[in-house]
């Protein structure tokens, strides 16, 4: 009870008056502290997924879900489709790392390494951009609308196809595309980008064999590098698409991931949406999943690990897309990469795998 009060004050202190500097003397206590705040938002969730009618399988239950969350901070979803956890001893959960504990741990990095504490390059897509295209990791044209004039954004759209993302964005939320125009609504639309602070990007059209799994979306590889100083390594991979009518491949957006052999580009699993739906083919093309080999893999995974390099951040998830001519690009990067969803497709839990690796790494024992 002192710690959790204890850790509340601080937190609390931190906000108000001294910033970071509290945290960073206490990282496990703000860590603490970001577990629990993201358990109640996954408690509510789950009090309003009650009330909407969701219903527990055999073997679980509300009350077995409320301790699971009380201890992991686990989302109705990860115990009930992603982890399984209902069917999970507690050692067994002890295993895996949930979304809220990946948060908690992400922040606990940030503090005892303050020199890595630089998210504002990756989390602001226009500082991203800006970065990464002058040291040749983005070829595409893209402005930043509240720091564009008029005609340049209209030069740009008399130009190309657009899309334009809210610039501290995620989750493939409010994402507009914008035909090739010109004309006097050019004006109006320029204008509520603007007012939306809205980065807006030539539209790129993936390679041919990608995006014959599914063609109205950017299908893209989400590749995940631990770096810090003069170490990385490749951590993990995802190939994502999108269904239906999506023209983006977010996972929390609806659309679907596969998980990618790390060393060969092979994709090794079924596609999982974030309900738990598994599916053998891609439901709208049926081309099959398990076997499917990513173009230009050396490639990939070289290019992603020499920008880690430039990347004052140990987890990242790098955003990469093969373009219809063969140059690869990133889309975007993230600073704290849903890396739980690494174990997803064979429901092994890999929390102590990740710690051993950052301990390595950073030379300093990693808890959460």
């Amino acid at each position: 009870m002192i710690k959790k009060a204890l850790s509340t004050v601080l937190y609390s202190d931190a906000i108000r008056s001294l910033g970071t500097r509290v945290f960073r003397c206490f990282p496990g206590l703000a860590a603490d502290y970001c577990k629990r705040q993201e358990g109640k938002l996954c408690r509510d969730e789950a009090i309003e997924l009650f009330k909407a009618g969701v219903t527990m399988p055999e073997g679980a239950s509300r009350e077995d879900f409320f301790k699971a969350v009380d201890k992991h901070a686990v989302s109705l979803s990860e115990y009930l489709h992603q982890f399984e956890f209902y069917k999970l001893t507690e050692p067994e959960r002890n295993e895996f790392i949930t979304r809220s504990e990946m948060r908690a741990l992400s922040l606990k990095l940030r503090m005892m390494f303050p020199e890595y504490d630089h998210i504002e390059m990756l989390r602001f897509k226009e500082k991203f951009l800006a970065q990464y295209s002058q040291l040749g990791f983005v070829q595409r044209r893209w402005l930043y609308a509240p720091e564009a004039t008029f005609e340049q954004f209209a030069d740009m759209l008399a130009s190309t196809d657009c899309i334009a993302k809210p610039h501290d964005g995620s989750l493939g939320q409010d994402v507009l595309k914008f035909d090739k125009q010109e004309g006097p609504q050019v004006k109006a639309i320029y204008e509520k980008l603007v007012r939306a602070k809205m980065v807006v990007e030539e539209y790129l059209h993936g390679c041919k064999e990608l995006q014959e799994f599914h063609p109205s979306s950017l299908n893209t590889v989400r590749f995940i590098t631990i770096g810090y100083k003069d170490k990385t390594i490749p951590y993990g991979a995802l190939v994502r698409m999108g269904i239906g009518n999506m023209i983006v491949d977010n996972t929390h957006a609806g659309g679907l991931f596969a998980h990618v052999n790390i060393k060969t580009g092979e994709i090794i699993s079924e596609a999982i949406a974030t309900d738990g739906t598994r599916v053998a083919n891609h439901p709208d093309s049926n081309i099959p999943f398990i076997g499917f080999q990513i173009p230009k893999w050396d490639e990939i995974s070289d290019f992603c690990l020499r920008a880690a390099k430039h990347t004052k951040n140990i987890i990242t998830g790098w955003d990469v897309v093969i373009r219809d001519d063969g140059l690869i690009e990133f889309v975007e990067a993230n600073h704290r990469p849903d890396i739980q969803t690494m174990q997803d497709w064979d429901k092994v839990g890999s929390k102590r795998q990740l710690l051993d690796i950052l301990s390595d790494i950073t030379g300093k024992r990693i808890t959460i």
